[in-house]
């Protein structure tokens, strides 16, 4: 059973319940139950990995991104009876084991943990939290504001409607960008989710600023 720990796309979090249920009835089933943490690990979230969110932990993980916060690499972890299935030296791949990506990954972790930018994702991330679910109350555009930490996902709507607005996302992205707010491109079924993940170093003033602009920009794109 292999599932993201959050949807990329939104930032939607299953539900606690749900995912202690699946780890139990994989368990029972003897059925490995792996969670994609390529956008969710190395902190992003508010925890160092994001199933931690539910109480659980996989038979294996995969990592990415955030591993290194700039080069190529990936990694896979899990159970010792798992990972030892495959004798030693069949598991090769043309560019595993970088050394320069791998030195990158190692000095990304322990920036990490010195710095403890866990704990930064989570309490900076209740700032945008709060305000982008009074942006959601304000105008019926916004079906729904879902993430952790700091992520976050704005589901843009067509008004009285489940059906993706992508073009109101596109409207909010670029005029964030004129302003000075780096977004990326519109994501998930419709294009209609403007995605934030800012880096996990901002402060509590650049997530205000952000915010405010993001304010601004929704209340110009809707009018």
């Amino acid at each position: 059973m292999i599932l993201e720990t959050y949807q990329g796309g939104s930032a939607a979090f299953a539900p606690p319940e749900f995912m202690q249920a699946l780890r139990s009835w994989c368990t029972t089933q003897d059925i490995l139950l792996v969670c994609d943490e390529v956008q969710a690990g190395f902190g992003r979230t508010g925890k160092l990995w994001g199933f931690e969110h539910y109480g659980i932990v996989p038979d294996l993980a995969v990592f990415g991104k955030g591993i290194s916060s700039s080069l190529p690499i990936a990694a896979v972890a899990g159970r010792r009876d798992v990972m030892d299935l495959p004798p030693a030296g069949n598991m090769t791949s043309t560019h595993s084991g970088n050394p320069i990506c791998c030195a990158a990954a190692l000095a990304s972790t322990e920036i990490l943990m010195r710095e403890n930018l866990m704990e930064n994702a989570r309490k900076v991330g209740d700032v945008p939290h709060q305000r982008l679910l009074q942006l959601k109350h304000r105008f019926p555009q916004i079906a729904k504001v879902d993430g952790k930490g700091l992520v976050a996902g704005i589901a843009c709507v067509l008004p009285g409607t489940t059906t993706p607005d992508g073009d109101l996302a596109w409207r909010v992205v670029e005029r964030s960008i004129e302003r000075g707010l780096l977004m990326f491109s519109p994501v998930d079924f419709g294009g209609g989710i403007v995605k934030i993940a800012p880096p996990l170093t901002i402060t509590d003033a650049a997530v205000l600023e952000g915010v405010s602009v993001l304010e601004d920009v929704f209340a110009e794109a809707v009018s």
